[in-house]
């Protein structure tokens, strides 16, 4: 389908430009505009009396036929049949999309709609530009007129695709309601949510703009390329391209604006960059410039507008969605070409430069538009909230794209939690509206857990018997409060792996608490997995030292519980000569933020014998060579460096020379400063039976050094 509309607008822009001037735009567009209206009433009444099962494979296999006949005729009767192309193309082709997604939406329940609309999106993404690589080629190595027949045989796949689709599903999916759709819904539609009005208005002002903006693009386009193969051949990689650009759009900046922007804002975005390119374009009257004008807009309607505009429709029940979106996604967008149109043609009947008054006209448009936009957030949430509240709209929080929506969602959780049973409004549904957000158990925990209260919290954490994904990013943020942070932590270690790629993200965005973050290694060293390990190696590049100093106990501990994990040798000594290349104030006055857990000695100190004394810079370094090289005699090492004995600490010394890479044991002996020369030339298995015989010895020396 998608590949057909791509072909086609090459096809339908190529034949027409090729044989008509440019000034016959707006006439042919105006009567596409009147035909797709009336074809789109019939169209909704048979959908209402037929359904889509069995109407929308027809209508397929009709335009295929339609585009056979076409190509018989454009030799003997060339002009009336590029016409025709045209108003098939431009009249029937929304339809035709609009009644496959009708049917779409019945042949899926919401659960596996939700599953398999974003694969049937992708493939359209993929069809489109295999359209448009096919135009191309076709006239390449053809004609024009022979996309025709290309048209053809892909409208007659997808009619026989869905004839099949149609065959294996049971005849009761595809049952259709006589008053799901017609002007009654629209109209009740509108009257529960006047801010539709709005977006009609919006969709309006949008088409006539792209319009305006189209003729200029096309009329450009026909100067700098002629007539005939070259231009068709443009029009197809140039739609080709839109395509691609779109996908990538959608795919990388379409979920961060509206998670960021919520729906308004990334429906804006459309009318502010027409205005801003509309204007640079008169400033700068090159066609490449209205060519790139014309594009973004392309792109950001098929992505960030879209997007915003279908999660609109979200307080709208599904019977008059239905109803109520045919007429502004057909009506009002033709209606819109229609207007730009006559706004052409009133134009061109005078003598003047067409193109200062089009973007003139189109930069006054997008101005309306950028203004009706910041009244519809507001309105949308009005009506949103409403139907919270009595149950009319249900929703899952996993299913919330957008921060428009979910700021609505969490606000009326809100406030139901602080409505009490008799006060609520009696409905046909007694339970509270929670349950429509998300199971009443989630939604009252979460409520707890932003309480504030540290006895509420705590208690509903001991509380939690199983994991619950929606609550993990609170459960995080509870780490950050001393009073209920260890209770959040032994909810995250019971988790186990399920909690690791939460936690992992966390740890490394540099945005997030300190007070969250440097709390998670030790949560990730219990769950003991490779993600952990992973996660904890690149946090050793961290700015804050506490968080490194937590990640290189983690990894140490993991070592010692789960050795068949990898670990990668050459990053923990890159680690280490970060460490050790600081400046010697530096390295005496690092201190912890935390207070160590002496009940968690495993993970908290690399040696009890040193917990009250030990230098944490140092113990930051051995923890991190106790990962790559053999735990006990690091750790008696450790000790020796730590002696006021200078032989005992000369063998420490000793010892590392034999095991450390040497621009390492360079680096140490010199932040060490007073530690007596190492004896080269002695056995490494000799020095390493001399400092583990020395361990005694330290363990007494140590002993006395402690602190009364």
């Amino acid at each position: 389908m998608l590949a057909h509309q791509i072909a086609a607008k090459a096809a339908r822009d190529g034949l027409f430009l090729s044989r008509f001037p440019a000034t016959d735009l707006p006439k042919i567009v105006g009567l596409a505009a009147v035909v797709a209206v009336l074809f789109s009433l019939l169209f909704s009444r048979a959908l209402s009396r037929f359904s889509p099962a069995r109407l929308v494979p027809v209508a397929y296999l009709v335009s295929s036929a339609f585009h056979m006949v076409e190509y018989f005729l454009i030799d003997s009767y060339r002009d009336a049949t590029v016409y025709l192309v045209y108003l098939h193309i431009v009249g029937f082709g929304a339809i035709l999309l609009s009644g496959f997604w009708s049917l779409a939406s019945e042949l899926f329940d919401p659960r596996e709609a939700k599953l398999q609309f974003g694969r049937i999106a992708g493939m359209g993404t993929a069809g489109g530009i295999a359209g448009g690589v096919m135009a191309e080629r076709t006239v390449v190595l053809l004609s024009v007129d022979a996309l025709l027949l290309v048209l053809a045989a892909l409208h007659l796949g997808c009619g026989l695709m869905l004839a099949g689709m149609i065959q294996s599903t049971p005849p009761a999916v595809t049952k259709r309601k006589e008053d799901d759709a017609g002007w009654a819904a629209a109209k009740r539609a509108f009257a529960g949510a006047p801010f539709l009005l709005s977006l009609a208005l919006l969709v309006l002002l949008g088409t006539t703009s792209a319009a305006l903006l189209d003729y200029l693009f096309k009329s450009g386009a026909t100067n700098a390329f002629g007539r005939g193969q070259g231009l068709t051949r443009y029009f197809a990689i140039y739609y080709t391209g839109g395509q691609v650009l779109t996908f990538l759009v959608q795919s990388l900046l379409t979920p961060i604006a509206l998670s960021k922007l919520g729906l308004g804002k990334s429906v804006m975005s459309l009318a502010l960059a027409v205005a801003a390119g509309s204007s640079t374009a008169l400033l700068l009257p090159l066609f490449p410039m209205v060519a790139s004008v014309r594009a973004l807009e392309l792109i950001l309607r098929g992505s960030l507008f879209r997007s915003g505009y279908e999660l609109f429709f979200t307080p709208i029940p599904a019977r008059d969605k239905r109803a109520v979106k045919t007429v502004i996604d057909v009506g009002c967008d033709r209606l819109g070409d229609a207007v730009g149109a006559a706004a052409i043609q009133l134009i061109l009947l005078f003598p003047l430069h067409a193109r200062t008054e089009i973007l003139g006209i189109t930069i006054v448009l997008a101005a309306l538009s950028v203004w009706l936009t910041t009244r519809m957030d507001k309105a949308y949430l009005g009506v949103l909230e409403k139907g919270l509240l009595t149950r009319a709209v249900e929703l899952d929080i996993g299913d919330v794209q957008d921060s428009t929506t979910m700021s609505a969602v969490l606000r009326t959780v809100s406030v139901q939690a602080n409505v009490s049973v008799k006060d609520r409004p009696k409905t046909a549904y007694p339970r509270p509206v929670t349950a429509t957000v998300v199971s009443d158990v989630v939604v009252d925990a979460m409520v707890e857990l932003r309480s504030g209260n540290p006895e509420r919290v705590r208690a509903t954490l001991e509380r939690l018997k199983r994991w619950e994904p929606l609550l993990g990013p609170q459960v995080i943020r509870l780490l950050a409060w001393d009073e209920v942070s260890e209770a959040a932590r032994d909810v995250l270690t019971n988790a186990g792996p399920v909690v690791t790629g939460l936690l992992t993200d966390v740890l490394l965005d540099e945005k997030q608490d300190f007070a969250v973050r440097r709390r998670i290694p030790r949560i990730l060293a219990r769950a003991g997995s490779q993600r952990g390990v992973d996660g904890l190696m690149e946090a050793l590049g961290d700015a804050h030292f506490e968080l490194r100093f937590q990640a290189s106990r983690a990894l140490d501990y993991l070592k010692q519980t789960k050795p068949q994990l990898h670990y990668d040798t050459d990053a923990v000594y890159e680690a280490v000569k970060r460490e050790l290349n600081v400046a010697t104030p530096i390295w005496q006055g690092r201190r912890l933020l935390d207070t160590r857990d002496a009940s968690d000695s495993g993970f908290s100190f690399l040696d009890d014998v040193l917990k009250d004394r030990a230098n944490q810079s140092l113990e930051n370094v051995f923890s991190l060579l106790a990962v790559v090289l053999p735990r006990e005699p690091l750790k008696v090492a450790f000790r020796a460096l730590h002696s006021d004995d200078r032989l005992l600490r000369g063998l420490g010394l000793e010892y590392l020379e034999g095991v450390l890479p040497a621009s390492i044991n360079a680096m140490l002996t010199e932040v060490l400063e007073s530690a007596p020369p190492a004896h080269p030339g002695k056995d490494p298995g000799e020095v390493l039976a001399r400092l583990m015989q020395s361990n005694q010895s330290l363990l007494l020396e140590l002993k006395k050094q402690r602190p009364v």
